[in-house]
């Protein structure tokens, strides 16, 4: 007998005699999501753009960004600070201002006739450190090519075989369908036949038809991807030039007249008569061991005069391997996309040098890092479904984004930094925080004193964001925790800390008053650099800590994401049973064995309940398909001022109090 799953036999319907056996699925259990992970957004001088991707150590840093660069939003810059600081769960999105550029490289035969174009896989001055090696291969008459990066393992596509590749095309004229073709037999024993397609493209037009409401120039497209530029008379089409001729790779031609699929005017109802002769050859195995090729064509409905001329050469498997892979060696090219020439010679064995690839990192600005919630997403908007709890606009300080950036940030739980331009005071910074509208628990505010790095890459002593430090802390933290007074390493100083200028009681008092945050030394708790005030921009008492935004973000997430099996099963009693026992076995868990929420002052109480019975699911919801679940969880709080009551003298009396 087959063995089912729970609820899939129907137990009230008839059944035949037997065994039954359901596979029943033991109780669910809330598995609490990772909150180590950090979105960054800046520029970088390789991998791909506007696409969130993760790297998990120091050495993925230096493949997929390019090298730590002096200069303003960078993103190598800031991951390299990131594993300094021990955060390596990493997700990075490269921006740039749209001039980015791949660097390219052209394998050429040896009269200089380009037979393939390499470009880089990605844009960026990384390319330009590219090579490609062009050397006899493994196996008689092949050849390999093998492509290096500094850094990455090389690419090695060996055994290329001459053959058949496209030549010349002779239109003819006259064809109503597509014709056959066969490819001659290779000439080397144990040679591969190529095979290719024959395809029709049409030579002119007649007008049928001029219709009516069409502009000069207008644009018609007709089937098969037809385009014709017009000329009108009085809205007429009087005549029509082919502007793109189009390509039928199969059976008969449509019959005349051709009516317009559609215009870049207004106009409608012209027809056209078209004229076909053969398209480009599409060879769809070049095949292997051939010195010399012919195409023979058959059909075509009475067309005449057209043939293809072939070539030979490995160009079309090289750029095959490089796009494709080669079956069961490797797969496609991580490094460059290779494009057809049209040399069909041999290859000149040299190596090659990429050129011409650019970051496209000059125009980028604040604007840039935020992008838009396009498709695709553009900036921080790319982060949305990346699995980060905090994020760092690399550099990022205009403060009129603040409010844009928050309520992004709100909406997918995630804890974002600004702070304001270098040098920018308490005041100053506050001033902005409040023209900029932010009171949101889920952004932090950053005052303008900047951080000096030692760039030993660069061999140069930087300024960077505050943010830049915070974020990787933050993240490298458990979520009941703060950064306030947690020592930041790797920093040289702040602008502040290298005039000795220390901050008084009364700023601090300040920043705390203006929800804002600055890194100084010393702390709370010694002569070191640390975060001094734990706050984020939330106006409510209630929820500007740190470890609010953490905590709500870390249940929140981690409840939409245990739970989406519920829908779809029916409401009863067991279901809400089930719901309710998972969620107390994880808060459970985070009470008695993590210590990540409780009640300081009834240490023995369940800090936290959950209901999902009648009381907040009424009939009338239930019959909608409602069921809701109440989850009430008491955070601990963050000490942020520590006041210790000294009573000394002869005259004191001593009782021992409790603990």
């Amino acid at each position: 007998m087959p063995i089912y799953q729970n609820g899939a036999i129907n137990l009230a319907g008839q059944l035949a005699p037997g065994a039954y056996v359901q596979v029943v699925a033991p109780p669910p259990v809330v598995q609490g999501i990772a909150t180590n992970g950090l979105g960054m957004v800046g520029v970088a001088s390789w991998g791909p753009v506007n696409s969130a991707y993760v790297i998990g150590s120091p050495q993925q840093a230096g493949l997929y960004l390019g090298p730590v660069t002096n200069r303003k939003y960078d993103l190598a810059t800031a991951m390299a600070i990131a594993f300094g600081m021990g955060q390596t769960n990493n997700t990075a999105v490269r921006v740039t201002d749209g001039t980015d550029t791949a660097a390219t490289c052209a394998l050429k035969d040896g009269s200089s006739t380009t037979g393939a174009t390499l470009t880089g896989f990605y844009t960026g001055v990384v390319g330009n450190t590219l090579q490609a090696t062009m050397a006899n291969g493994t196996k008689p008459n092949t050849f390999k090519c093998t492509i290096a990066l500094p850094g990455y393992l090389s690419e090695i596509y060996d055994n290329l075989a001459v053959g058949v590749m496209p030549g010349s095309t002779t239109a003819g004229t006259g064809y109503t369908s597509v014709p056959a073709l066969s490819i001659s037999a290779p000439q080397t024993s144990g040679g591969v036949q190529a095979t290719g397609n024959a395809t029709l493209a049409v030579l002119s037009d007649t007008v049928a038809s001029g219709g009516s409401g069409y502009a000069v120039n207008d644009l018609i497209t007709l089937s098969n991807g037809v385009i014709l530029k017009v000329t009108v008379g009085t809205g007429a089409v009087t005549t029509a030039t082919v502007q793109n001729a189009g390509s039928l790779g199969g059976g008969a031609i449509p019959t005349n007249p051709v009516a317009q699929i559609s215009t870049t005017g207004a106009g409608t109802g012209a027809t056209f008569n078209l004229t076909w002769g053969l398209g480009a050859i599409n060879i769809t195995n070049p095949g292997s061991g051939y010195t010399s090729a012919t195409a023979t064509l058959t059909g075509g409905g009475g067309g005449t005069g057209g043939s293809y001329t072939l070539g030979t050469g490995c160009w079309t498997n090289l750029v095959s391997a490089i796009n494709n892979g080669q079956s069961g060696v490797r797969g496609p090219s991580q490094l460059v996309i290779a494009t057809i020439g049209t040399s069909v010679a041999a290859p000149s064995l040299v190596t090659s040098t990429f050129s011409g690839g650019t970051d496209g990192s000059a125009g980028v600005t604040d604007a840039t890092l935020v992008g838009t919630n396009t498709t695709p997403p553009t900036g921080m908007y790319a982060l949305q479904n990346a699995g980060v709890l905090t994020m760092n606009l690399v550099d990022h300080s205009t403060s009129s984004q603040w409010n844009t950036i928050a309520a992004f940030c709100q909406l997918y739980g995630i804890f974002g930094a600004g702070q304001g331009s270098a040098g920018q005071s308490i005041s100053t910074v506050s001033s902005l925080l409040n023209s900029a509208g932010v009171d949101n628990y889920s952004f932090k505010t950053l005052v303008g004193d900047w951080v000096y790095w030692q760039d030993t890459v660069n061999n140069a002593q930087r300024l960077l964001a505050p943010a830049t430090f915070w974020a990787p802390m933050r993240a490298n933290l458990a979520p009941n925790q703060s950064t306030l007074n947690k020592p930041v390493n790797g920093l040289v100083g702040t602008q502040r800390s290298t005039q000795n200028l220390l901050y008084a009681d009364a700023e601090a008092l300040q920043a705390v008053q203006a929800r804002l945050d600055y890194l100084a030394n010393p702390a709370p708790g010694g002569n070191y650099f640390a975060f001094q005030t734990d706050m984020n921009c939330s106006t409510f008492a209630a929820t500007n800590s740190e470890a609010y935004t953490t905590m709500t973000n870390f249940l929140a997430l981690t409840l939409a994401s245990n739970f989406g099996w519920v829908v779809g099963n029916p409401q009863t009693t067991d279901l809400r049973r089930e719901v309710n026992d998972a969620i107390t076995g994880f808060l459970m868990n985070l009470w008695q064995n993590l210590g990540y929420i409780g009640d300081v002052n009834a240490p023995t109480q369940v800090p936290f309940s959950v209901q999902t019975n009648a009381a907040n699911n009424p009939g009338s919801q239930v019959a909608l398909g409602l069921m809701q679940t109440l989850v009430k969880v008491k955070y601990l709080s963050i000490v942020r001022e520590f006041v210790i009551s000294l009573q000394g003298g002869s005259t004191v009396s001593i009782t021992v109090n409790p603990a």
